[in-house]
Order: C-alpha cells, then sequence, then structure tokens
C-alpha cells in the first residue's frame, strides 16, 4: 500500500491478448480476502494533496488512526488543515421487477459496496482478478510530453535522439497502464485509455505508446459494486463498472492550482434496465475544524459547498482549523449524465433540467445533459435526517427525501410533516434560486442555515443528477470539480462569493480546455500511427513544459521551415529563431521565469501554445 506523509488521527469513527496485461496482473500480490484498506494513492501536482483510493472512496485515510486527507493549500509536511473528511459516489435506480438497485458508500465502517477491478461475463469478477486492480495509477504528463517527443526524434531522420535525449528509456510505470482487459475473462479489451502512437490498436509502449490523460497529473482506478454483496448500503448489485480518473493543473492561476477534476466513466455491465436512475456525490465536508460547519448550494451553478459557522475556525477532533476568515469549498458538476433521450433539442433553460443542464436551446437533438437535480444534507446523528440506514434512505437522499420519506420542504430546517408544506429541490440555495426552479416556480425568499437560525455543527451533503435511464451496455461520463477559495475580509459569506465566483472561471476553463469535459481524455491533435508521423499532424505540443532551459518544439513533421517567435505575458517579443526540422529544442535559459507563448508560422499555417519559464 502507499502512503504520503503523516497519518491524521482518528475522527471518532466519523462517525491479456497483449503482453503488458501479463506484465500488469503479475505486478501484483492475488488475495482472496477483502483488505483492512484499498490501495491508495495521492494527486499533488498543484496546490492540493488529496488521497484517493481504488475503490473510489475520497480523502479518508482507512488505515491506521484514519483521519481526513485533501489539503488546500498543500505542504511540505502534510499538515495543512482538509476542508473534506470523506466523499464517494452513490447510484442507485429501480429494474423492471421494481427491486431497488444501489451502491453507495462513506466511511466504509459498516461495510463496503465498491471494489477495485473490471467486470467480466454476466457482469463477475473473481477475489484474484480484484485483487490485480487494487491500485490507482498516477501519471505526470509531463512524462507522456517526453515518451511523445522521443519516438517522433525516432521516427525523424533529421533528429538525433542521442543528443536530443540521451540515455532515454519508457516510464516503468507505463508498462503497468492498464489499457487491456483480459477477454477471456470477457473484460472489455480497451480499459484505460490510452495514445497508440504505432496505430495498431494494441498498447505497446516500447513502440511510442502512452497513457492518454488529462491535466498536468492524473490518478486512473476501475471499481466495481459486485465482487461482494453490499454491506454498507444493503442496496442489490447493480453491475456496475466505473472508471475513474481524478487529474488537476499545475498553473500560476490560484483557482486551477486550487482546483480538482474527476471524470467517472459509468458503465452497466449487468442485465438490468434501471430506471428513475440518480447519482450524486456524498461529501463529509469538515472544512479544518468539523465542529463549526454550515453547508449551502447554488442552484444555477450546480455548485454545493461548505462555510464556516462562525469567523474563525479552530481545529477539532485533532484535526487543524483554517483560523481567522476561513475559507468556502464545494464540488460543482461540469458535466450530468444525459437525458432520456426524447427526439427534440429542449430549449426551456427557465425551469429544471435545463436551468442548470447543460447543451440546452444549441439546435442539437438529444445532447442534454443533467444538472444538480437535488442538494439536501444530513447530521452526524440517527432519525429522519440523520446518517442513512438501508437502501431506500440513500435511495431517499439522491431524490431529496428524508429516511422516512418526506419529502426536502422549504425553510426552516428542511423537514416538515405539514402537508401544506412548500416542496424543494435545493436545501440552502440562499438566493440562487431567483424563479424558484427548485419550487415549481414559487419565488421563495433566501433560505441558509443563519436564516434557518442553525447553530454550526458538522454537517454531510448529497447532491444528486437525474432522473434518466441506464440501460444494459450503456456508459454515462460525468465530471466533476472540487473548488476552493478564501475570502481574507468580510462576513461568513464572503469567502462563499468568493467561491461562486471562482467556480464561474473554472467551469469556463472546462468548456475551454480540451480533455475535461466530453466522453474521455483528449488525445486527438497527437501523433498517432507511423503514418501520421510521415504525413504529419494537427497541432503543436511543447516539451518539458515547465522548462528550463531547452524547450522542444513538436509540429507535423512536413514542416521543415519553420519561423518561432516567442512573447511574454504582457505580448512583448523576446525570441525569434528559424528552425529547419519538426522538433527543434530553442535555447530559453535567458528567458525570465514566467508564463510565455510561442508562436510557430509554417507553410501558411500558424500555431501558438503557451509554455512556463522556471
Amino acid at each position: 500500500m502507499l502512503f504520503h506523509g503523516s497519518a491524521q488521527p482518528n475522527e471518532n469513527l466519523e462517525t491479456m491478448k497483449h503482453s503488458y496485461l501479463f506484465a500488469f496482473l503479475t505486478a501484483t500480490i492475488v488475495a482472496t480476502a477483502l483488505p483492512a484498506q484499498y490501495n491508495i494513492n495521492f494527486l499533488d501536482t498543484n496546490d492540493v494533496d488529496a488521497m484517493f483510493h481504488a475503490n473510489g472512496l475520497i480523502s479518508y485515510n482507512t488505515a491506521g488512526s484514519g483521519g481526513p486527507y485533501f489539503q488546500i493549500p498543500r505542504s511540505a509536511d502534510h499538515t495543512s488543515p482538509s476542508p473534506l473528511f470523506s466523499a464517494s459516489m452513490w447510484i442507485g435506480g429501480v429494474d423492471s421487477s421494481g427491486t431497488l438497485r444501489l451502491a453507495a458508500e462513506r466511511f466504509e465502517q459498516m461495510g463496503l459496496d465498491y471494489f477495485p477491478g473490471p467486470l467480466g461475463t454476466n457482469a463477475s469478477i473473481t477475489p484474484a482478478t480484484s485483487a490485480q486492480f487494487d491500485q490507482v495509477w498516477k501519471v505526470d504528463q509531463s512524462d507522456v510530453d517526453r515518451q511523445l517527443a522521443y519516438f517522433h526524434c525516432l521516427y525523424d531522420p533529421n533528429c538525433d535522439t542521442q543528443a536530443e535525449f540521451p540515455g532515454y528509456t519508457v516510464p516503468a510505470s507505463f508498462f503497468s497502464w492498464p489499457a487491456h482487459g483480459d477477454m477471456s475473462l470477457g473484460q472489455a479489451y480497451d480499459l484505460a485509455p490510452f495514445i497508440d502512437f504505432d496505430g495498431d490498436g494494441n498498447y505497446n509502449p516500447e513502440h511510442g505508446d502512452a497513457p492518454c490523460i488529462s491535466g498536468d497529473q492524473a490518478l486512473f482506478a476501475i471499481y466495481n459494486d459486485m465482487l461482494q454483496p453490499h454491506t454498507e448500503s444493503g442496496g442489490d448489485q447493480i453491475g456496475l463498472e466505473v472508471h475513474m480518473m481524478p487529474f488537476a493543473f499545475a498553473s500560476d492561476v490560484q483557482a486551477i492550482d486550487q482546483t480538482i477534476f474527476i471524470r467517472y466513466r459509468l458503465i452497466n455491465r449487468g442485465p438490468h434496465t434501471l430506471h428513475d436512475t440518480y447519482v450524486g456525490i456524498w461529501n463529509d465536508f469538515d472544512l479544518g475544524g468539523a465542529s463549526d460547519d454550515f453547508v449551502g448550494c447554488d442552484a444555477g451553478r450546480s455548485l454545493f459547498y461548505v462555510y464556516n459557522g462562525d469567523s474563525i475556525d479552530e481545529p477539532a477532533n485533532g484535526h487543524p482549523g483554517y483560523g481567522l476568515y476561513p475559507p468556502a469549498f464545494g464540488e460543482v458538476f461540469l458535466q450530468g449524465p444525459l437525458m432520456d433521450p426524447d427526439g427534440t433539442d429542449n430549449s426551456d433553460t427557465l425551469s429544471l433540467p435545463g436551468y442548470n443542464g447543460t447543451d440546452f436551446n444549441d439546435s442539437v437533438v438529444d445532447n442534454e445533459r443533467l444538472g444538480m437535480s437535488y442538494f439536501l444534507y444530513h447530521n452526524n446523528a440517527g432519525g429522519a435526517s440523520g446518517d442513512p440506514d438501508g437502501a431506500q434512505a440513500y435511495y431517499g437522499y439522491l431524490r431529496g427525501q428524508w429516511q422516512d420519506g418526506t419529502p426536502l420542504t422549504y425553510g426552516g430546517n428542511g423537514y416538515s410533516s405539514d402537508s401544506t408544506a412548500t416542496h424543494a429541490h435545493y436545501m440552502f440555495p440562499g438566493d440562487s434560486d431567483s424563479l424558484g426552479v427548485g419550487t415549481n416556480g414559487l419565488v421563495m425568499p433566501p433560505w441558509t442555515e443563519t436564516t434557518a437560525g442553525n447553530a454550526p455543527e458538522d454537517r454531510r451533503g448529497m447532491a444528486s443528477m437525474g432522473p434518466f435511464t441506464f440501460a444494459p451496455g450503456q456508459e454515462e461520463v460525468i465530471v466533476v470539480a472540487y473548488v476552493y477559495a478564501r475570502a481574507l475580509s468580510g462576513d461568513l459569506y464572503a469567502s462563499v462569493h468568493a467561491l461562486q465566483q471562482r467556480t464561474d472561471s473554472i467551469r469556463a476553463f472546462a468548456e475551454a480546455t480540451p480533455g475535461i469535459l466530453g466522453t474521455g481524455p483528449y488525445c486527438s491533435g497527437i501523433a498517432t500511427g507511423i503514418s501520421s508521423i510521415e504525413g504529419g499532424h494537427d497541432g503543436m505540443g511543447l516539451f518539458p513544459n515547465p522548462a528550463n532551459d531547452r524547450l522542444h518544439i513538436m509540429l507535423p513533421l512536413d514542416a521543415r521551415k519553420v519561423a518561432i517567435s516567442v512573447y511574454d505575458s504582457q505580448g512583448a517579443l523576446v525570441l525569434e529563431q528559424e528552425v529547419n526540422n519538426a522538433d527543434k529544442a530553442i535555447d530559453v535559459a535567458r528567458l525570465s521565469p514566467g508564463l510565455y507563448m510561442v508562436r510557430a508560422e509554417t507553410r501558411g499555417k500558424a500555431y501558438s501554445k503557451s509554455f512556463l519559464k522556471e
């Protein structure tokens, strides 16, 4: 198992058809018993240091004394405060016989619903296969860039590999990348995405292939709900296979540098069509010290968040606090599941689901995706508004209902047995629902924990997307982001307002950056196959990025005479050079540290890309 930094104290039970398949399988220990903790790894390329488990659990360090591990801003000694104790995906729906099928986890203290590994024939998996996939793979984009640059050079007669890449070897981690499943077990052949450099359809790192990731660093894990009965939620099994890729960007823009993205690829490998399916992310938000938190949501932004209930976040349960002017932290749904097709371009954006969904009213039929459908908190306690007890309670929280089936109502503590009370989709939306989309068009006064008269406490929250139909063989790709913001002046809501503004920036960044949204990591624009190497590819690559002294510029290989211009962040020209082959290293050692843009002009085409000078 992988460990990183010091263990956190307990929170009182916070309360192959291919040669590399063999290399991957034999690199792990085969076991038949479930481990006390599945393997973990850390996303730590930017100002966040976050733990992810091989079965999808986030942050909670189930090993040793336990505790949260999602530190923002990160510190060298791994002792920074954490705003998130534990998080996991929940999904549930009803099959044609009326059986509720559901998978959900919280702390794994009562049991497990999720297990490492892909599913095979009849949605099957053995303990041995699960143990083989008990890993969280970690890849840096700089290693991928170097691999591609080396193999470009190798096939370019004008490039000297010994001079440009002395002693280069393929990173050892590339050989264990789980690109392919074992078809003899009924697993899908293509699992983890990869760049097929030699174009043969198989993953061959020694032929130039490389993992395909998003961001500057990514993790990858595959897990399922079929290895064992669901002892956490008690729900019936689905036949669910999940491919999880958390990723991050190292940036000089603080909003990006303090954000973590996660892409979930959900595949129904089971025999049952699920109706009224909801998928959500459950979060036990512990903002530093957990005992003085408030939660809320922003209906239009598909954002749900935690903020401090008083002006100072003190330590609690052995975990450090954020101190004066504490931050706000939340999760935003950037891409939800597809709505069930109806043969039309849904154009209503003034009510749900178009109000916070995506791709509505765009003249395209049946591409609409759901946004946040419900948000409600629950307490670290028992009772109707406490921790879920049984599959129906988990499913109820996904659908905006308390444990006893009472629907969320607007105002107060959200629970009312009065039949005339206003049903609500969103708990504590503040003033974000000015159209009343969460109250069936009835515009209501702002509602927060403050207006409800609540005392700050330990809060857990569930935000969900649905309903949709989830048929056998169907895939859904969901993208979320964890966002952090801190205002160093103002009242309790100053950091919430900063978080809302930062969320807008993150959504704009996601929409503008290839590889974040869509159905998979962005690998087009990269030469794949020897024929494309010989004929050129569309786009420019820079390696390494950040650069220190030499910067490789990769262009289509038919580009022989190239004018290179380098501009600083103010738009001033700082370097000009003409190169005569497709992969050329230019000297940037004399440039001052900072952000630069490279412009390359050749054969009537212009390419541009930014790089960071260290």
